[in-house]
């Protein structure tokens, strides 16, 4: 037993011999090398003298680049020629290689020196701000293109038929004074490269989109945004034609605010189409083909006469339309299958409201709208009246029209019966007079009727010129009887020269 013992303190004496010993061969060795595991500003010195670190510091200093990658494969490169890099003093280098020594090696098995002299490397900020400035992940190039980022949103789609999220779209542009001080501070700790894709390590570096596609808001905004396009309103405008409002349409009628999260109705977008669709069919004012007393064809312009939709009314019931949604199954539905069934489950059928209206519609021929065989016939400078009765000549008499002055005169154009009273105080604002047999042509105050005049016996072509009337056409007591029996309320009246 006692020789056992004696072998296993052997033993331990020689392990302590080989311990000390090896303790010893670290310290001598280390006595004038940097400590296991020492690195400064990212440069291993482990093990090296003071003189071999100071060399491979200068050599790192004076070889140092750095590339950094940007989104979309971008990237480009500064030296530390670019900018001016040295190492400014070693006092710090010295001071801390110093301070390392001050303590055993074995303290550097358990703790590890990692120098960071961020003083002693220095660089113009300047040189560094330029280049990267003018850098093509900031300017972009014609091989590099910069995107903006955008929000995602909805956006109607052409094979659905119905608006669907649109996912955001990251873009590539840096957000600079971010990118500026990340790219600042891997300088300063001599980093070779900078992966501006990993947003762990470069968060916000790139300026992000405010909404993505997975946002329960934007959800919301696509059902508002379907319960607003998911109408169709179909007006019948006789002769087999019809016209419809529809998500085509209206897809150009929403507005959607990413930024402030909504979805609305744009009043003036569906304003403009009503009021195309009105104009489409109006045919008062249009230049019509006319045939006057003498066998002539003329074409006469302006006037009242004929189809005019009436656009506020139009205009009020669209929006109230729109206003409403949908039900949820059916839009829900329609998302399902875009058929003509589901379609029409969200179909307002509407018949047009007129402001004016005339005898027929013709789409094909516009101007043929008027009773081509009852209506009378204003020929100013002939300065007679005809009247025509299906299809023929049945009365004329000689008139006087308004006195060729910008307030007075007799205007041009094809218009229509309005009213008939057998008697009307014609009043303006320098006269007050009674009359008979009032026929209206126009809402500004013309008209058929007599006038009782000293001077018929003078009548002549060209007495309108110098004693024109007020604006209206004014007649002989019996011709104005003749007239008032004969014309119809909405007859056309053509006034030509």
């Amino acid at each position: 037993m006692a020789k056992i013992k004696r072998k296993y303190l052997y033993i331990i004496g020689a392990v302590a011999v080989v311990l000390a010993a090896s303790l010893v061969a670290v310290h001598i060795y280390y006595k004038d090398r940097w400590h296991p595991g020492s690195s400064i500003n990212g440069i291993k010195v482990s093990g090296m003298t003071y003189e071999e670190s100071l060399s491979q510091m200068k050599d790192t200093v004076k070889g140092y680049q750095i590339k950094i990658k940007g989104r979309d494969n971008g990237s480009f490169t500064v030296t530390g020629k670019d900018i001016g890099l040295k190492i400014e003093s070693e006092n710090s280098i010295k001071k801390l290689y110093e301070k390392q020594h001050k303590k055993s090696v074995l303290f550097s098995f358990t703790a590890k020196v990692q120098g960071d002299l961020k003083d002693t490397i220095v660089y113009s900020q300047k040189k560094l701000e330029r280049l990267a400035k003018k850098s093509v992940l900031v300017t972009g190039s014609d091989s590099y293109k910069l995107v903006k980022p955008e929000d995602a949103t909805i956006v109607y789609s052409e094979k659905k038929k119905y608006g669907v999220i649109k996912e955001e779209i990251e873009g590539n542009i840096l957000d600079q004074d971010k990118f500026l001080k990340q790219l600042s501070e891997a300088v300063k700790n001599l980093t070779p490269e900078m992966d501006l894709t990993d947003q762990k390590t470069y968060p916000e570096v790139y300026k992000e989109p405010g909404l993505r596609k997975e946002d329960a808001k934007l959800t919301e905004m696509q059902e508002k945004y379907n319960q607003y396009l998911l109408h169709w309103i179909t007006w019948d405008m006789g002769n087999n034609t019809t016209e419809t409002m529809s998500p085509e349409v209206l897809k150009d009628c929403i507005k959607i605010n990413t930024k402030k999260r909504t979805v609305k109705l744009d009043k003036t977008a569906v304003s403009d189409w009503v009021e195309k669709f009105c104009l489409k069919y109006k045919t008062v004012g249009i230049k019509r083909t006319f045939k006057t007393h003498s066998g002539k064809k003329i074409k006469v312009e302006g006037g009242d006469y004929g189809w005019r939709i009436d656009y506020d009314k139009e205009i009020s019931r669209v929006l109230k339309l729109l206003k409403k949604a949908a039900e949820d199954d059916q839009i829900s539905a329609y998302e399902k299958d875009p058929s003509k069934k589901n379609q029409e489950a969200m179909t307002s059928k509407l018949e047009p409201i007129y402001f004016n209206k005339a005898y027929r519609k013709d789409y094909k021929n516009p101007q043929n709208d008027w009773d081509q065989k009852n209506y009378s016939e204003v020929d100013l400078s002939a300065q007679e009246v005809f009247v025509y009765k299906n299809g023929k000549r049945v009365f004329s008499a000689n008139c006087i029209t308004g006195k060729p002055t910008a307030d007075r005169i007799t205007r041009t154009g094809t218009y229509y019966v309005k009213e008939k009273r057998l008697t009307k105080t014609l009043v303006g604002a320098d006269y007050s007079v009674d009359t008979k047999y009032w026929v209206r042509i126009m809402w500004t105050g013309t008209g058929y009727h007599w006038s009782k005049r000293s001077d018929w016996g003078q009548w002549s072509p060209s007495r309108y010129k110098v004693a024109g009337s007020h604006g209206c056409v004014n007649l002989q007591l019996s011709d104005a009887a003749a007239i008032y029996k004969l014309v119809e309320s909405g007859d056309p009246v053509f006034i030509h020269y």
